[in-house]
């Protein structure tokens, strides 16, 4: 039998910000470059929305209604089986949730996993057991109602591969509507109970898959694996930018990733290089969205009002990036800086009173642990690259490791910043980084300091 296969996903507007995190590594998995891809939506204005997805797949965008559906998610779960059997016309295809992302290149599925009708991850039954008595109604068994919850085996349908000439079987029997408002419990039920139709389950995580409708943990899965074939990761790799003003702080938290209590410094950003950041950003036409003044404790930059006279120039240039500022709010010097903030910067004031916080433990570096492979996270996208007094970088937790751990690899000039030249910074960084998405990652109010970063503070003091 041939292994033609299609991808098939759908997407709602409340979906769209997830499937742009996760579509790009989808093409991480060889199996999968080439291949069409039907999405199924529904609820669209304009379908701009989702012009992004072209520039991964050959893509068919085929609006899905049905008569009196109850819910959008009933709507879309239908699409995979019902919308399916309509439109693919490969002898395969595999239905991807958009909220699905991948990590690697092995193939998910092999060639034995061709002869089955449905393969996906084993997962236990989980939904209301009277869809189970709904179903047996349907097909004329007999049995004991089942309460709640199911004992029984099913697929979890993240990433499944389907026969596409089963679902049409399936669709052929239903009609205009699926017997219970869940795609993954019809098709492992009818692969369960029809004769001569068979599934597979099989732990796709560990062939790269993961899946979550959690922002942090699919930001944190596809960041891990960054590169520049990821077009979303590098398009708004340099959209923000965080201004680290000065890297003195009045209060020095533990595990503070600007490390202004265990390497503690008074340097600071000179106006001049404030200046030239605004003058090459106007030049270069660069339309950063946000702007963060950080530090340290950036109240404490010497030449505070000139600093915000410099930034105002850029933000005539353009007026629709937002400007923040960054305080702890410890102390009268500090509140009263505050009150010279011009109206036009939104000050984030997280008034501490403690050096303990419940951070990461970023001076726990992966490699006194064992991790040997280097990965990113998701803080460079999320809250911008950094420029340091000692030049620009990946992130700012970035910047303050490499000046504790005397790396000379800062970007001088903001021409050099680019998505290639920045990612170059990861193998040096990211493996003494507490934030490095590995399993030793926790936060903890205690200040803890491993081997590689003791190390490196002594030969700081020297």
């Amino acid at each position: 039998m041939k292994k033609d296969f299609t991808l098939v996903t759908g997407c709602t507007p409340n979906y769209v910000g997830i499937l742009k995190w996760s579509l790009p590594s989808w093409t991480r998995k060889p199996q999968f470059k080439g291949k069409n891809l039907i999405l199924f939506h529904h609820g669209f204005d304009n379908l701009s929305d989702l012009d992004f997805v072209k520039d991964y797949f050959n893509v068919r965008f085929i609006e899905w209604n049905m008569p009196e559906y109850d819910g959008v998610r009933e709507l879309m779960l239908s699409s995979f089986i019902l919308g399916s059997a309509k439109y693919v016309d490969t002898p395969f295809f595999v239905k991807v949730d958009a909220d699905t992302y991948f990590t690697d290149d092995q193939d998910v599925f092999q060639r034995r996993d061709f002869k089955y009708d449905a393969v996906s991850h084993r997962w236990g039954y989980t939904k209301p057991g009277s869809w189970i008595n709904t179903l047996d109604e349907y097909v004329g068994i007999h049995s004991e109602p089942y309460g709640h919850k199911h004992k029984a085996k099913r697929i979890q349908s993240i990433c499944c591969l389907h026969k596409t000439e089963f679902v049409k079987t399936l669709a052929n029997m239903f009609g205009d509507r699926l017997p219970v408002p869940s795609h993954d419990t019809v098709l492992w039920y009818f692969a369960e109970h029809m004769p001569d139709r068979n599934w597979r389950g099989k732990n796709i995580r560990r062939l790269g898959v993961g899946h979550s409708g959690r922002w942090k943990t699919i930001r944190e899965g596809v960041c891990s694996t960054a590169t520049m074939d990821n077009k979303f990761l590098v398009n708004t790799l340099i959209d923000n930018v965080q201004l680290e003003v000065t890297s003195f702080c009045n209060l020095g938290c533990f595990n503070c990733d600007r490390n202004c209590g265990i390497a503690k410094t008074t340097e600071f950003i000179p106006l001049d290089k404030i200046k030239e950041f605004v003058n090459d950003s106007i030049r270069f036409k660069k339309k950063w969205k946000r702007i963060d003044i950080i530090g340290g404790e950036p109240t404490f930059y010497p030449q505070f009002k000139e600093m915000f006279e410099e930034i105002k120039v850029y933000k005539d240039f353009n007026p629709k990036c937002k400007i923040r500022f960054s305080t702890n709010g410890l102390g009268n010097t500090v509140n009263e800086k505050l009150k010279e903030i011009p109206k036009w910067v939104v000050v984030r004031n997280s008034m501490k009173t403690s050096k303990k916080q419940s951070f990461t433990s970023y001076n726990s570096a992966p490699v006194d642990n064992g991790e040997t492979e280097v990965k990113a996270c998701s803080i460079p996208w999320r809250c911008g690259i950094a420029l340091t007094p000692n030049g620009y970088f990946l992130c700012g937790a970035g910047a303050s490791l490499a000046r504790v751990f005397k790396m000379d690899i800062g970007i001088q000039k903001l021409e050099d910043v680019t998505p290639e030249t920045l990612l170059k910074q990861m193998p040096s960084l990211c493996k003494y980084c507490g934030h490095s998405n590995c399993p030793s990652k926790h936060t903890t109010d205690v200040e803890e300091i491993s081997e590689s970063w003791k190390k490196a503070l002594e030969d700081l003091k020297i």
